[in-house]
């Protein structure tokens, strides 16, 4: 903020700039100036000196705030990095201050030589002398008002960060008191009993603490499992416990585990978690390959082509009578549209695909239900998938209010490029879809069934401990309302009000955390119960499985 923003502008320059003498000028007495020499007092040219030093000092603004840490490290450098800048900028809003000082005590030299100039007016000085001898004193008395107010604004500005300063400082430090008590909790015994996962020595043989407390950690494994901590966080009884380096293998990944190897709540490292965020045997979901072993009936026919080869089936040459569609080659463990390429006849099909790599080939549905304006959309449709800590029971919940994704361009069953053929993006909810009450239960149904074989033939399997995972399922609709899976995604797009707050998935997440981890103020939004199974009983061998 320099004073210049302060002052009354005056046909092409400031009220401050009419006061100061011209370049290359020197200071004059008064008698000069009655005299009509349109030199001014060196306090005037001070004033200049000061507007051009406030211009070259630095902002009083800091870039770092505080930020939830999730390591004794972070927690260390976080508060280190803001006592630095506090220590930066209180130099620098200091330096503001005595400038803008300065510029005041120049303002009154300034504003006292004007007057004494009108004093020296007499009768005999000239009109036009008398009368720029008058506007300046008034331009010099507003410079002085100026230089005031920009003093105090200054001051208090300057008040203003250091408080907000040290508001992110106290975060800090009280971030820490807390990390420091829930070593201290845990130590003593205040964690949960983490299966399989040994405790200190004795404490097998103490009861359990009563708990004041549960604990989160950031592994770092990635996914949603940070998200998933910030939103238990929300609970009062929830705290951080710090994380720290496990191991680092021969390709210098590194991972990491709750502080001393503690088993805590919730992680998204399995092995130290009470709550598992990974569903065991995911894979026979997230693999359109493996999906479509056992669930054929529900997804559009689907071949295979690894090492650009044909495996199993292949799909049937097309007669000339045969209306063309697109076909679509995607990889069978890539999602979210990434890897998904279209051709117009299926003997293309091969030439899409690389050495060593593994896909999947679907000729595009006939008939397709299309979107207003003649887009193709398909439906993102969220489940929640439970294994019960029994190891045998299972729980599948839909969500009411998914969303369509819709294809930026009319459809075309000739037209290949991805704007048409491939819809990717979530577009908008689902909810004032008209067919959406028409289609939800058959969605509904599809993923029941999947669940269910899933289930009975042992590719889900159970853990002595809660495991869950928040799920999509792409469907794609018919003209006739028949509905055709395409794929799972293990790991959705999720968005939290702080990034877009007018569309979020705020209530599905809470939702889907109060029925894997219910407390007293907590419901479990739009999610349905449509399924609750058995499987096989855990193997003793499993009793002891820490994934």
């Amino acid at each position: 903020m320099s004073a210049a923003a302060f002052l009354p502008p005056r046909r092409g320059a400031s009220a401050e700039s009419s006061l100061l003498p011209p370049e290359g000028g020197t200071a004059s007495s008064s008698s000069a100036v009655l005299n009509g020499t349109d030199v001014l007092p060196p306090a005037q040219e001070a004033l200049q000196r000061c507007r051009a030093l406030l211009g070259q000092l630095p902002p009083m603004e800091g870039s770092v705030k505080y930020q939830r840490a999730w390591s004794i490290e972070d927690a260390l450098e976080q508060h280190k990095s803001l006592m630095r800048q506090h220590e930066l900028q209180s130099s620098i809003g200091h330096n503001h201050l005595q400038v803008r000082k300065v510029q005041v005590d120049f303002a009154r030299h300034a504003a006292a030589e004007a007057s004494t100039l009108v004093q020296d007016v007499t009768t005999s000085t000239p009109p036009a002398t008398a009368k720029a001898v008058a506007e300046r004193a008034r331009e010099a008395a507003r410079t002085l008002r100026h230089a005031l107010r920009a003093g105090e604004v200054e001051e208090i500005k300057a008040a203003a960060k250091a408080k907000l300063m040290e508001q992110e400082i106290e975060k800090s430090n009280q971030e820490m008191i807390i990390l420091r008590e829930a070593i201290d909790d845990l130590s003593a015994g205040g964690g949960p009993q983490v299966v399989g996962l040994p405790g200190p020595e004795g404490e097998k043989e103490k009861p359990q603490k009563e708990r004041s407390f549960f604990y989160c950690s950031d592994c770092k494994v990635g996914g949603h499992g940070q998200r998933f901590c910030n939103y238990l966080l929300k609970r009062p009884d929830w705290r951080v416990y710090p994380s720290e380096k496990w191991f680092e293998d021969s390709q210098g990944q590194v991972s990491h585990c709750p502080l001393g190897r503690r088993g805590v709540d919730f992680t998204d490292e399995s092995y130290f978690s009470r709550i598992v965020m990974h569903i065991k045997g995911r894979i026979w979901l997230e693999d359109k390959r493996k999906l479509y072993e056992f669930v054929p009936d529900l997804m559009p026919p689907t071949y295979v082509i690894v090492d650009q080869q044909w495996v199993g089936e292949q799909p049937p040459p097309e007669g000339p009578d045969v209306e063309p569609m697109p076909w679509f080659v995607k990889e069978t463990d890539r999602n979210w549209g990434t890897s998904v390429q279209c051709c117009q006849v299926q003997e293309e099909c091969m030439g899409l695909t690389k050495p060593q790599g593994a896909y999947v080939v679907q000729r595009h549905i006939p008939n397709p239900l299309l979107y207003d304006n003649g887009e193709k959309c398909h439906i993102k449709f969220y489940n929640l998938l439970v294994g019960l800590e029994d190891g045998v029971t299972w729980r599948v919940y839909t969500y009411k209010d998914g969303y369509l994704s819709i294809s930026p361009k009319a459809w075309s069953n000739t037209d290949m490029s991805k704007e048409t053929q491939v819809t990717i993006i979530r577009t908008k909810r689902i909810n004032d879809w008209p067919h959406w009450g028409r289609v939800y239960p058959k969605c509904q149904s599809g993923v029941r069934t999947v669940i269910e074989r899933a289930v009975e033939q042992g590719k889900l399997e159970g853990r002595p401990k809660i495991q869950f995972e928040i799920i999509s399922a792409d469907f794609i609709v018919t003209a006739d309302f028949d509905v055709y899976l395409l794929e799972f995604n293990t790991g959705p797009v999720l968005k939290d009000p702080e990034d877009s707050p007018d569309v979020h998935d705020a209530g599905m997440i809470t939702g889907a955390l109060h029925i894997v981890e219910p407390w007293d103020k907590g419901d479990i939004d739009n999610w349905d119960l449509v399924l609750e199974c058995k499987g096989e009983p855990l193997k003793p061998s499993q009793l002891d499985a820490m994934y």
